[in-house]
């Protein structure tokens, strides 16, 4: 069960009372103790390291990068209790999906065509003015993956 204060995605700023941004300090105090904590790089770079934070029981994985000094840069969300402007979108049909991002005049919708090749039932949708990705399996949303918008010079707003 999701916690009400972090129900509401807002769009490019957070959920709720966790802001993009926050730091670790920050994020222990309002969720506790992750149930995993993990370190990665997706690059060959040393100082290129993201470090998540997965909240089992909230559906939520979060995301500090080093070259954010550490603060939480992204969310991904897996329960039908994440609400944009309170309407539920895990579960529902990749088609009713689009239109809802449409409808919030975000046009930008491109896919990755690499996920589909690996996996024929799989789509990937990313949509840059909203700072967000969204996974399909086999025609349903079953993660949304929200950012913190981020100007032209790569700083965020």
């Amino acid at each position: 069960m999701v916690q009400n204060n972090i129900k509401e995605i807002e769009v490019g700023k957070g959920l709720g009372d966790l802001k993009f941004g926050s730091s670790r300090e920050q994020v222990l105090a309002l969720l506790g103790e992750p149930t995993e904590k993990e370190r990665y790089s997706l690059s060959d770079s040393d100082n290129d390291m993201t470090e998540a934070w997965h909240y089992d029981e909230l559906d939520l994985s979060l995301s500090f990068d080093e070259e954010n000094n550490w603060k939480l840069s992204s969310a991904a969300l897996s329960s039908p209790d994440y609400t944009i402007d309170g309407k539920a979108l895990i579960g529902m049909k990749q088609a009713d999906v689009i239109s809802f991002l449409i409808s919030k005049g975000w046009n930008d919708i491109e896919e990755d065509e690499e996920v589909t090749m690996d996996n024929p039932e799989n789509r990937l949708l990313h949509v840059d003015q909203a700072s967000m990705s969204f996974w399909f399996e086999n025609g349903e949303l079953t993660e949304m993956q929200a950012g913190q918008y981020f100007n032209t010079d790569g700083v965020s707003n």
